[in-house]
């Protein structure tokens, strides 16, 4: 999760009831607070607050700098200090709950963040962050509740928009998920999680189109986005682009070599696209990534037929004869291959077998091929 910006700091404060020795270190302090110079300004604080230990805004302030510095339990320590002399600070309890949060300590932050919103209804960061908690344990109800406020109070918080998204997906709103992913991409159009989402929902509503267009803003912006290659190339191949479809799998098999499902369905590609010679290279790499799937040589086979690469075509249907005696369809394409090799006798005994096992069309070539 990307860092809150510190939106209530950095601010001189002079209070009254302090020592004008204490404030002049505070200050000091915010000073080197702003300069990201976090241990200076700790040690600062920590001087300021030797001076004056009831001093609420030197705890408030040391707290941001220990979580500035990811000193979560420090943070968390100084916050409820603060909240002790100055309960009606909220901004302390949003921080509090902020720093437990990353502290993962889940159900003390849900108490420190509601209690931030019920001081100040208009910390939309709070709400953001409840309902991420929420999210986590699975309150997706809640959830979705919290980012609709964080939605609603701020401006142009597309994270917020997407989680919501993730949150009615879980609820099987599928609708209105779809809607909040559209939303986050609207209020930024390189959002690449919600272009993600919204590209499988499409995929799954056999929307082709507009998935080929979200994965490819993706893939713009991260060439090698093999997840969104995927379901590009899914999509193209549905489309019938087998083209762009094999442009997406070469680039997902490239990136990937051990890819089976990818290298499948480049291989359905070649095949559609009639470019045996790209389907006998996509099942060879199939059978060293599987060689124990019979399918691949079968394919590998009759890509080789329709290239007239006799030999290895030959080897191929032997192969899955030899493993599967009872394979009709193999004893049927051997008896072909074998004609083709001029092993009349051979052919005649392989259409023979096909026809015992009961492939009805090997009947229409038996006299034919044995004369008798």
């Amino acid at each position: 999760m990307k860092e809150i910006s510190l939106l209530f700091l950095l601010i001189p404060l002079f209070t009254v009831a302090q020592s004008p020795e204490s404030v002049k270190l505070y200050n000091e302090a915010i000073e080197l607070s702003s300069a990201k110079d976090y241990k200076g300004a700790i040690r600062l604080y920590t001087e300021s607050l030797s001076v004056d230990p009831l001093y609420p805004s030197a705890y408030y302030g040391r707290g941001i700098a220990q979580m500035s510095n990811k000193s979560y339990d420090k943070a968390i320590s100084d916050f409820g200090k603060c909240i002790k002399l100055d309960p009606k600070n909220s901004k302390a309890n949003y921080y509090k709950g902020y720093s437990e949060m990353k502290a993962k300590k889940n159900k003390d932050a849900l108490v420190s963040l509601s209690r931030a919103i019920k001081g100040d209804p208009e910390l939309t960061k709070a709400y953001y962050y409840r309902a991420y908690i929420q999210m986590v344990d699975k309150n997706y109800d809640k959830a979705a509740r919290d980012f609709e406020e964080a939605i609603h109070k701020g401006k142009n918080d597309s994270k917020a928009n997407y989680n919501l998204g993730i949150c009615y997906k879980k609820l099987n709103q599928d609708d209105k998920a779809y809607n909040a992913y559209s939303q986050a991409i609207e209020k930024n159009p390189k959002y690449i999680p919600a272009l993600y989402e919204r590209a499988k929902a499409d995929f799954g509503n056999e929307n082709y189109a507009q998935v080929i267009k979200d994965c490819t803003t993706i893939v713009d912006i991260e060439s090698d986005n093999t997840d969104a290659l995927n379901y590009r190339a899914m999509a193209n191949l549905k489309s019938d682009n087998l083209e762009a479809a094999q442009s997406d799998y070469t680039a997902l098999v490239t990136a990937d070599p051990k890819n089976k499902k990818a290298w499948v369905n480049k291989g359905v590609v070649s095949f559609k696209s009639k470019d045996y010679e790209t389907a006998v290279i996509d099942y060879t790499a199939l059978i060293s990534l599987d060689p124990q799937n019979l399918s691949y040589y079968k394919n590998r086979a009759i890509s080789y037929i329709q290239i007239e690469q006799w030999d290895p075509a030959l080897a191929d249907l032997t192969l899955l004869i030899t493993k599967n005696p009872e394979n009709g369809d193999a004893f049927y394409n051997r008896s072909n291959v074998n004609l083709q090799l001029e092993k009349g006798d051979q052919a005649c005994a392989d259409m023979r077998q096909a026809a015992k096992l009961g492939f009805d069309k090997a009947f229409e070539y038996i006299p034919g091929l044995c004369n008798n």
